[in-house]
């Protein structure tokens, strides 16, 4: 079987590697296709030893006509999600997706705007409009040149994403298309499914409701597999013992110590002067045992360059973890969970790594990071009152009090964190790595057989009077929106 899977980068891979080496194991060829590797010549990497697997670069724009018409008709599909009532009051996410958006969109959608009461409508005729946009020839010509017997997609739900042609050119042609989620978080984070593939591989049912809700996928193309992601995690073991770790980490051995595992700069940007205000709180705790103990701050891996200078000299026994952290199975942050007596943060999926290892984890909701928090949907997914691993407060005394508890009781929230890992990381067994499944339900996509999709007579007038009313709407691509990741 040969497997095309588009990566849109190389870092997106980091979450299929298990997945890319059970497809070759099985005796399947695998061609990654990137647009590039963040500003990096693009390389075989970790697949340089797989004779099995080759890197190649993917077209990223379209040769035709409707190449200036396609992203912004996208971003204002994007855009418009943000104002339903399913985001009312995700307002940082909304004013992301605006920087996105075709320059005037924005304005008239707003409450007030001209075309608010119009947006049932202008969102049916944005998908009309997709519909009606044909299939790329140069990309079908790319498809064709590989002859896969399945095509693979992710992240597809960026801003505009142009990977939306590349499921309509596999639609066009006939070839099985499945669609891979890169992360827990972005199918109410990011953009749209605007073309429903084949399959949908979703971690779990939470997931799967998320697609079919907020992406029209239909519920028969949605297989819950699990995530993959999290395979090395559950098969690591520390790498050093306790009383190394805690030397190359600052801190006293003798000591138990609470993690803070920082968040991304969108959910926190200026989480070290938070984190300093937590440090304190610990240290002034009423209770002797939270008081008493270390403290350990692991920066996020994507946002380490801020905390390069800060430390905590003013506090005893407390660190920020001095080694660059890797991005995916970091045997420090391993360690750092295996060996710590609690867990704490704002929104991080490390917290669902703590909760692998069975730990209490703890957050803080604050209203100063509350765009990354109470606004996303995904926050809530971790919370314990809707059966995730987390414990939250509203104060850091509260958030204290419930540490305290954590400390004196450490096996009360076990069973909880268990079921949530169960239903959220691997729900067809905790024993089952998620690669294996992932590579059989591969397989299971790449045995649909579909015809080639037809174009409808009536779409051809239909496409002319949509280029010249969105040539007159859009123009050229929008030089103002950021740049994708």
């Amino acid at each position: 079987m040969r497997v095309l899977f588009l990566a849109h980068n190389l870092g997106k891979t980091r979450h299929f590697d298990r997945v890319i080496q059970a497809l070759t194991d099985r005796g399947h060829d695998v061609t990654v296709c990137a647009a590039h590797k963040r500003n990096k010549p693009l390389k075989l990497g970790d697949f340089r030893d797989n004779p099995r697997v080759d890197v190649v670069t993917n077209p990223v724009r379209r040769t035709d006509e409707w190449e200036p018409l396609v992203r912004p008709l996208r971003q204002a599909r994007d855009y418009l999600r943000y104002l339903g009532p399913g985001y009312a009051h995700a307002n940082k996410l909304a004013e992301r997706a605006r920087a996105y958006a075709p320059p005037g969109w924005p304005e008239r959608l707003a409450d007030g705007g001209p075309w608010r009461r119009r947006r049932r409508w202008i969102k049916r005729a944005l998908e009309t409009a997709e519909d009606l946009v044909p299939s790329e020839r140069y990309y079908e010509l790319y498809l064709r040149s590989h002859a896969p017997d399945v095509v693979l997609v992710t992240p597809l739900i960026d801003f505009g994403s142009y990977q939306t042609d590349y499921v309509k050119s596999a639609h066009r042609l006939g070839l099985p298309v499945a669609f891979l989620p890169f992360s827990w978080d972005n199918l109410t984070n990011r953009g749209l499914v605007r073309i429903a593939p084949d399959r949908m591989l979703a971690w779990n049912e939470t997931q799967k409701n998320e697609a079919i809700t907020y992406h029209d996928v239909p519920e028969n193309r949605i297989v819950v597999t699990g995530a993959a992601r999290f395979d090395d995690f559950f098969e690591m073991g520390p790498s050093s013992s306790r009383e190394e770790f805690c030397r190359r980490a600052g801190l006293d051995p003798s000591r138990p110590f609470l993690l803070y595992l920082c968040s991304s700069r969108f959910v926190a940007p200026n989480e070290a002067a938070f984190a300093r205000e937590w440090v304190s709180a610990v240290r002034g705790a009423q209770d002797p045992a939270v008081a008493a103990c270390g403290v350990l701050v692991r920066p996020h891996p994507a946002n380490a360059e801020s905390w390069s200078d800060i430390r905590f000299g003013d506090s005893e026994n407390a660190a920020v973890w001095p080694e660059p952290a890797k991005v995916q199975a970091d045997p420090a942050l391993y360690d750092a969970l295996y060996y710590s007596a609690a867990v704490a943060g704002l929104n991080t999926s490390a917290m669902i790594e703590a909760g692998i290892l069975g730990k209490p984890v703890y957050a803080i909701q604050t209203q100063e990071f509350a765009g990354g928090q109470e606004q996303t949907l995904h926050f809530h997914y971790l919370l314990a009152r809707n059966g995730g691993p987390v414990e939250v407060a509203a104060t850091l005394h509260e958030h204290l009090l419930q540490v305290a508890n954590g400390l004196a009781n450490p096996e009360a929230s076990a069973d909880r964190i268990r079921r949530f890992i169960e239903t959220f990381v691997r729900p067809r067994g905790l024993d089952r790595p998620v690669a294996s499944i992932l590579a059989e339900e591969i397989e299971h996509v790449a045995a649909i057989r579909k015809r080639p999709r037809r174009t409808p007579l009536w779409h051809y007038p239909a496409r002319m009077a949509l280029r010249a009313a969105l040539t007159r709407g859009f123009g050229r691509s929008p030089k103002h929106a950021p740049s994708q990741p």
